[in-house]
């Protein structure tokens, strides 16, 4: 065999593992939703989960709202930023709210060395130690996981989420609320993704009625608001 053509083997080789590294667990994501999904719709539930918190700014405010409409919400959190506001987590943990790991800096796994993407998960952990377990609750940086992260996280125990309806308030241009709230009821319920961290006021105010927006459709429709701990596992 010459030197090319092993060289050619061994390429291809290190594609197909690669490919691996990313295809396994998308696939094995699409299936864990199809679930979720069917619950989802089946119990007529409403999930409102935000990500990248906690913020000094809205996620206050958010809790604000929540409490004054008893409804109860999952915060996957940065370890950086629960470290930055630690009465806010423990706020959030006292009022009957969710607090999943989200991570600790937001590496997107996919553009990351794979032992440094581990190594966020679990920095994440550590930083959120002292209001979640081990193996608490986790939704991946921009929803992507690799065969390592995903292995990280079986080897905890951990339940990962995603979500079935994007609030797209990370969009470059804001969706309409109506339109989110509309794709929730003709979806017959949701998990819905937003995010607490503090931006532009425009954009805080965008997730503060979209969360209002949709507890209204939700009384409306007479879907069942709960937290994640609530739905399939």
């Amino acid at each position: 065999m010459t030197l090319v053509a092993l060289a050619m083997i061994l390429t291809g080789m290190m594609a197909l593992v690669g490919g691996a590294s990313y295809l396994l667990p998308w696939v094995w994501r699409q299936f864990r939703m199809r679930k979720v999904r069917r619950e989802i719709i089946g119990k007529r539930l409403l999930v409102l989960t935000y990500d990248d918190g906690p913020s000094g700014g809205v996620t206050p405010q958010l809790l604000d709202l929540l409490r004054d409409r008893k409804a109860n919400a999952t915060f996957f959190m940065l370890g950086q930023n629960a470290g930055q506001h630690p009465a806010i987590v423990d706020r959030a943990v006292r009022e009957g709210h969710d607090v999943g790991c989200h991570s600790d800096r937001h590496l997107h796994a996919w553009k990351t060395l794979p032992w440094t993407a581990v190594g966020d998960i679990r920095a994440g952990y550590e930083q959120l130690s002292r209001w979640i377990s081990p193996n608490a609750m986790f939704r991946a940086p921009y929803g992507k996981l690799t065969l390592p992260t995903y292995l990280e996280l079986m080897r905890r125990g951990a339940t990962v989420w995603w979500w079935t309806v994007d609030s797209g308030d990370t969009y470059e241009t804001l969706p309409a609320t109506a339109e989110i709230i509309n794709r929730v009821r003709e979806q017959g319920g949701g998990i819905v993704l937003m995010h607490d961290l503090d931006r532009s006021p425009q954009r805080t105010d965008f997730v503060l009625e979209l969360t209002a927006g949709l507890l209204d459709a939700a009384k409306r429709e007479n879907f069942s608001v709960v937290p994640l701990r609530e739905v399939c596992r």
